[in-house]
């Protein structure tokens, strides 16, 4: 693990930097730790350490054994490192085949990863036009009006579509699948075909043709997409951009991992 420079314990930023530095210390060791031997190994006073414990068990971050006393790494520490692994993981396994999609068709790439609250875009490549077309990475894809969107709901658990279609659904563009009925039909096709398009439903010409990618455990954790006006990506995309789109989410689902459906 790399270490975290910084200044001396202290207060605001020096602060955090110390106690990062105390987690850091407690995720390489594969033992619990005391209060003593965390002021002997920085060179603190253990009042000081205490502190520092103390909020990082409020935050979840650090956890104190009833019997010993002792302090080790938590569960939220754990999962975040889970978490932030596996989305550099999907980024370095897409980058290669996002720029490649992009020098073969010209259109701006994304990747989105799934999360809690729904399909957030991780990462984008610019297409070759002089003019600039995409999503900002950060952006939270609306479910029902986006090409990754319906990938999410096509192949995502039943439970969240279902919540989701019982709702009213906003309407983006006067083109935007709002009835439930309608979409869950269109959906059905989506998971099919294997690719979602959606054009004018986001914003009126704009398209997007989307992929799935898959895990080792075939479970949705991402798309793979090509975006740009809807001139370049028609309503019914071209046999090209299909079939480029579907190879690159089975590329990229073969680098994290997923061989198949079983």
């Amino acid at each position: 693990m790399p270490r975290i420079s910084g200044s001396q314990p202290g207060d605001g930023v020096q602060a955090v930097v110390f106690a990062l530095q105390i987690l850091e210390y407690l995720a390489q060791r594969r033992s619990t730790v005391g209060v003593t031997d965390l002021a002997r190994v920085f060179g603190t006073t253990k009042s000081r350490i205490y502190r520092h414990l103390q909020t990082l068990m409020a935050a979840g971050y650090v956890i104190q054994e009833a019997e010993t006393e002792r302090y080790r790494t938590g569960g939220r520490l754990i999962a975040l490192g889970r978490v932030v692994s596996e989305n550099f993981e999907l980024m370095s396994a897409a980058r290669t085949v996002m720029e490649e999609l992009r020098d073969r068709l010209g259109h701006a790439v994304t990747l989105s990863e799934v999360e809690l609250a729904g399909l957030r875009v991780l990462s984008t490549v610019a297409g070759t036009q002089p003019f600039e077309i995409g999503v900002k990475p950060g952006s939270l894809l609306p479910a029902h009006a986006t090409a990754q969107g319906k990938l999410l709901l096509a192949f995502g658990p039943d439970a969240p579509r279902e919540k989701l279609l019982r709702k009213t659904l906003p309407a983006n563009t006067p083109q935007t699948v709002t009835n439930p009925a309608l979409l869950r039909e269109e959906l059905k096709q989506i998971k099919k075909q294997g690719w979602a398009t959606a054009p004018n439903q986001a914003v009126v010409g704009l398209n997007a043709l989307a992929a799935p990618i898959l895990d080792a455990t075939g479970a949705l954790v991402g798309t793979v997409a090509i975006i740009d006006l809807i001139q370049f990506i028609p309503a019914r995309p071209t046999p090209e951009q299909i079939r480029r789109i579907v190879e690159a989410g089975k590329r990229i689902s073969a680098n994290i991992g997923f061989r198949g459906a079983n």
